[in-house]
């Protein structure tokens, strides 16, 4: 860690100072203290050779050597990150008894007890003096986040920004986020967007309503030969092949902001609801429409569905339908003679337009950045009737050297999350005057400086000392994991007062940020993060063999498992829940794919599950399920991977070098099962497949996207063909492959037939489960990696919530109440 904080603080000064000289922005900051490892022990105490005389070297010496490991010649120098990863390694093998191995005689207990606490002290007192969150830095989407919550507006910037590495499953924590010169030359861009976008001159503008008909205008004449006209408005109907939609031509935003949309719609034709997808975005090639969100129009009447929308300049709006019998060809018999077609589609007669709906004005972003400086007109004075005309506003200051100081100081408290003296606002002060005597105006001398603060140390980076924190460094920690924003007036008033380490109002505060609807932060970036959710679009599913993927389906997977994450948060339910449940969240689409009844239109509901349903718990959720798999086959070994990591806690070991992986025959002659048999007759390998590939192979029943299956598909025309009752009336291309085997044995000897069976093998020690989650949201939540010293605490933390029930809002309350959610 300290090679890692001593390159740490040379890159970035050295980053900022080539910036400045790229663009001749001088920023000066005090770089903060950054913690040094202590002394370590040299090497693992004497004590330990003679069980490893005794009971390894046979194996493990340089002789021997089995699976590469001399233990005659494995250094002792624990500060060293990898001679500690193999004694770390070590110690768990012994511990879980795969070491020394069944056919070699049982050491005494006592001498295996004795080996385990001494190497276990010194693997403590060694990570312990090393340990600590490396200086960090806000990842693209907390920089964005950061800077719309602290202006008051909201700019899209993220996607301005360099990815950001990974590290433990996370892209927050602090050792996998670099700083290099590319990235701060585009937080100077990011920081000028969301300045400027800030800035509110003028009067309030007053929001604009606009009717837009089909029977008339522009959209009347757009209405193309595959939808019905009706006297009242147009029809769409559901085209395969990618068909447009509905566009609104019509409809063109002329000023960003937040709009109210009307939208008078109904089923034609129908007597069920008909889904449709609502688009907003420039509609070009380089930046299509997005999806705003799925909805439903109902039969009968026309009904006014209404939704809000923050869009930006020119976006538009497409309306797509989705989700109808997917057994008639709606191309064909539309094409051409949409109005002599009978069949369902989506009446659409006008769409009502209010907007910018301005809640503020000035907004808190203005008044940051200005604070009580008014400002005039100063363009030409006979071009101002113009209609074409735009004003040119300038802030006026009888005493410009006065004024920056006045309106920065307060700035850059703000940005900076914590009270800031004399000298560290300085730099920026100086900054400011010195634009200003070099003949720039005080709008411009503002904007200047506040640009350095957006790409300050202080700003792009959480501030955390050594040791435990103080109370905004913990205020900043607790708001940037529940909310992903910096702290509000109330932890802030907090942390003044020296209350926060208070358990109590530590509780408090951490219950009042859950509460909040900021929290659905939390919710998607740890959700997204620990089951890997943020993948879903790295791999389609093959068009051959799975043509029922669409996005209604992907949209509905990933709503499934936020919507039931938040509710075993919210009523504290039990961590087992996410182990297995007989409930979850579905919508008719997403029941469809999952083979259950009962459920109709596009909106999530919480639904009972049976036995028969297969379902229950996120190992069952397609999301998942979809992102452990690639587009054709599924994996056991991936999947294992990932059930070994994520639900465990249990980190796979890389595969041996020069060993191929297994490669799935989709054409089915020979199932991965076989292929994988064979692999582990392999010696090098089947040490760690006996680990990895028993969860995959209970998931084996489980499709590349989350569906049921007995056997695999297949392109291998050696297969018959499914029946069309079996697909909604249409021919497929795939064939039925050979039957799914999801049976396997546990390393300790524990037999299953299918997740049924390894759900109960997981179920039956919650604890385990529990000491993972915490871990995952101690890493989450600290933005760095948990290691040797923090498993007593965290062991403590799953104690504690076994005591209580196992209630996952309990555990969330532990984690933060902890000694490693406290400290650096």
């Amino acid at each position: 860690m300290t090679r890692a904080n001593d390159k740490r603080k040379r890159t970035l000064k050295r980053t900022l100072q080539q910036v400045a000289t790229r663009t001749g922005l001088v920023v000066l900051v005090a770089f903060v203290a950054i913690l040094f490892p202590r002394n370590v022990p040299a090497a693992p105490p004497a004590s330990l050779a003679p069980f490893l005389r005794q009971h390894c070297y046979d194996c493990h010496d340089a002789a021997t050597k089995e699976g590469g490991l001399d233990l005659t010649s494995l250094d002792g120098d624990l500060s060293d990150l990898a001679v500690f990863a193999k004694w770390e390694r070590i110690h768990d093998r012994v511990r879980d008894g795969e070491m020394p191995p069944p056919d070699v005689d049982e050491p005494p207990t006592a001498a295996r007890d004795g080996f385990l606490k001494t190497l276990a002290a010194d693997l403590t007192t060694a990570h312990a003096a090393k340990k600590g969150t490396v200086l960090r830095r806000l990842n693209r989407y907390e920089y964005e986040r950061t800077l719309n919550g602290l202006l008051g507006v909201r700019v899209q910037v993220a996607e301005m920004l360099p990815e950001d590495g990974k590290s433990h499953g996370f892209d927050n924590i602090g050792e996998a986020l670099d700083l290099s010169p590319v990235q701060m030359q585009r937080y100077l861009q990011a920081a000028q967007v969301a300045l400027d976008a800030a800035v509110q001159f003028g009067p309030k503008p007053e929001p604009r309503f606009e009717e837009l008909r089909f029977d008339t205008g522009r959209n009347q004449q757009f209405v193309g030969e595959h939808w019905h006209r009706r006297d009242d408005g147009a029809v769409v109907f559901y085209l395969e092949g990618g068909y447009p939609g509905i566009k609104v031509q019509e409809f063109r935003v002329r000023a960003p902001g937040v709009y109210r949309i009307r939208l008078h719609v109904a089923a034609h034709q129908s007597d069920r609801p008909i889904a449709y997808a609502v688009h907003f975005g420039r509609d070009s090639l380089e930046e299509p429409a997005a999806l705003h969100s799925y909805r439903e129009a109902l039969p009968g009447a026309v009904r006014v569905d209404e939704l809000t929308a923050e869009l930006k300049k020119d976006d538009t709006l497409r309306l797509f339908v989705h989700g109808l019998d997917p057994s008639v060809n709606h191309w064909a018999a539309v094409n051409r003679k949409a109005d002599q077609f009978a069949g369902p589609g989506l009446a659409v007669l006008k769409v009502e337009v209010e907007g910018p709906v301005i809640d503020q004005w000035p907004g808190r972003g203005h008044r940051l950045r200005f604070g009580d400086l008014e400002a005039v007109d100063t363009g030409p004075q006979h071009q101002r009737q113009a209609s074409w005309y735009r004003p040119v506003w300038r802030l006026v200051s009888e005493d410009p050297e006065s004024d920056v100081e006045r309106v920065l100081l307060p700035f850059i408290e703000a940005a900076f999350r914590r009270p800031v003296d004399a000298e560290a606002a300085a730099p920026f002060i100086a900054l400011a005057r010195q634009e200003l005597a070099s003949g720039a105006t005080i709008d411009d001398a503002l904007r200047t400086a506040q640009t350095a603060v957006l790409c300050s140390p202080d700003f792009l980076y959480l501030l955390e000392g050594p040791g435990r924190l103080d109370d905004y460094a913990l205020a900043a920690r607790l708001s940037y994991a529940l909310w992903g924003l910096p702290p509000d007036e109330q932890l802030l008033a907090l942390a003044a007062r020296g209350q926060l380490f208070q358990p109590a109002q530590r509780r408090a505060q951490t219950e009042r940020l859950l509460n909040d609807p900021r929290a659905a932060w939390f919710t998607e970036t740890f959700v997204g993060q620990w089951l890997n959710l943020r993948e879903i679009d790295f791999t389609v599913p093959d068009r051959q063999l799975y043509p029922e993927y669409d996005e209604p389906l992907k949209s509905a997977m990933l709503d499934e498992t936020r919507r039931f994450f938040g509710e075993v948060l919210a009523k504290n339910l039990s961590v087992s829940s996410f182990l297995d449940s007989d409930w979850t969240f579905l919508n008719e689409r997403l029941a469809r794919h999952y083979g259950i009844e009962g459920v109709r239109g596009v909106a999530m509901r919480r639904a009972v599950l049976k036995p028969e349903d297969r379902r229950g718990g996120v190992l069952t959720h397609a999301s998942v399920l979809k992102v452990s798999a690639n587009g054709t086959t599924t994996s056991p070994v991936v999947r294992g991977a990932y059930v070994l990591e994520r639900i465990m806690g249990i980190q796979p070991p890389p595969p041996p070098p020069g060993v191929p992986g297994v490669e799935p025959d989709i054409r089915g002659a020979a199932t991965l099962r076989e292929q994988l048999d064979k692999h582990r007759s392999i010696s090098s390998c089947h040490s760690c497949h006996r680990i990895i590939d028993p969860p995959g192979f209970a998931l084996e029943n489980y499709d590349v996207m989350g569906g049921w299956r007995e056997h695999y598909r297949s392109l291998g025309t050696q297969f018959p063909s499914p029946p069309r009752e079996a697909t909604g009336g249409r021919g497929v291309p795939w064939r039925i492959g050979p039957p799914v085997d999801a049976s396997g044995e546990t390393p300790d000897g524990q037999r299953f037939d299918g997740l049924a069976d390894y759900k109960q093998i997981l179920l039956s020690d919650p604890k385990r489960f529990t000491r993972t989650l915490a871990e995952k949201l101690a890493i989450y939540a600290t933005g760095r990696g948990m290691g040797f010293s923090d498993r007593a605490e965290l062991q403590r933390i799953a104690d504690a919530v076994a005591a209580k029930g196992y209630g996952f809002r309990d555990l969330v309350h532990e984690v933060v109440q902890s000694e490693i959610f406290g400290t650096k």
